[in-house]
């Protein structure tokens, strides 16, 4: 079986153990449970709970990302992954690439096609569930504008520009498909102010733990970006390489309204913005564990093509290898 379980903890009372090839997970008034390490693809962490350091090493030696969020909405999440594996000549190349003012906007140009050609594939599978998103994309893109820009871009300050118009409108767009009540009129976060914001930035997290555990994989630097500026405390490659993901978040987040979630599985406060209730949170879990499994395949043509989120991941590392290879 292969490693795609998710494991959530996200009771306070919880301590987590490891028990030989098995973590222990002990609860107040409940018997301890056994999750075989090599079952596992994801640990998410919420608040508090009491994780053994030998877990953290464990996790590591295995290759199992984890996605650490705050109990409250103010807080910061974080991704833990293992140690850069020792694949020097990959990291070397990832970093001439990246002193490389030609190579590294070739790379960031290529990075931006690909979500935006993500968002094609992404704006025909909404159809179904967003009222117009025949037209999200035409209209956005319309004339391919956007895709000729990315090509005359002359440096990396106006392709953020290029990409930042693009994620507006496109939210812009499913905002008018989008029921009133879910009250989504545009992308905001830290902290979202509604449902629909919380569950994407809630997504775009998740999937960037599993980036960065495929990144550390491979031996790559995560802090050091084509797209995204290096800045202190940023895992800017785990930034470029979600990019061409987002847009599949949006599916996934999107098909849940109403099927799996209602405005009532969430709560809302000035300080800590919009967050799942406790029993929101559990369906909300369950149907990201199955969404893994059959993640939308955006860059096939085929309407219900899907993949795990771990193959998609590998294929973005396999892309920037094949890339960096003229710098080895």
């Amino acid at each position: 079986m292969s490693a795609e379980l998710l494991l959530v903890l996200d009771r306070r009372d919880t301590v987590v153990r490891l028990d030989v090839r098995a973590l222990r997970i002990d609860q107040a008034e409940q018997p301890p449970q056994y999750v075989p390490l090599h079952l596992l693809g994801l640990v998410v962490v919420y608040g508090r709970a009491l994780v053994a350091c030998d877990v953290w090493r464990a996790l590591a030696e295995r290759d199992i990302p984890a996605v650490l969020l705050p109990a409250r909405g103010g807080g910061a999440s974080a991704w833990v992954g293992a140690a850069l594996s020792g694949n020097i000549l990959l990291r070397s190349a990832q970093h001439r690439a990246a002193e490389c003012d030609v190579a590294r906007l070739k790379l960031a140009r290529q990075v931006l096609n690909a979500k935006l050609a993500a968002y094609q594939s992404a704006a025909r599978r909404l159809v179904p569930v967003v009222a117009n998103a025949g037209q999200v994309f035409s209209t956005l893109f319309q004339s391919n504008v956007e895709v000729l820009a990315i090509g005359n871009a002359p440096n990396i300050g106006v392709l953020m520009g290029i990409e930042g118009h693009a994620a507006a409108a496109w939210f812009q767009g499913l905002a008018t498909g989008i029921a009133p009540h879910w009250q989504f009129h545009h992308r905001n976060r830290r902290p979202p102010r509604d449902p629909v914001n919380a569950l994407l930035s809630l997504g775009y997290t998740l999937i960037g733990g599993e980036m960065l555990g495929a990144i550390q994989q491979a031996g790559l630097d995560p802090a050091r970006g084509f797209l995204h500026e290096s800045v202190s405390g940023r895992e800017a490659l785990v930034l470029d390489l979600i990019e061409p993901l987002r847009p599949a978040v949006d599916v996934v987040v999107l098909n849940l309204l109403e099927r799996v979630l209602t405005p009532a599985d969430f709560t809302t406060n000035d300080s800590d913005g919009c967050r799942l209730t406790k029993d929101g949170r559990a369906r909300f879990y369950q149907a990201w564990a199955t969404a893994r499994k059959n993640w939308p395949d955006l860059e096939d043509a085929a309407p219900e093509a899907v993949r795990s989120l771990r193959q998609v991941c590998q294929a973005r590392m396999a892309w920037l290898r094949m890339a960096l290879d003229k710098y080895s």
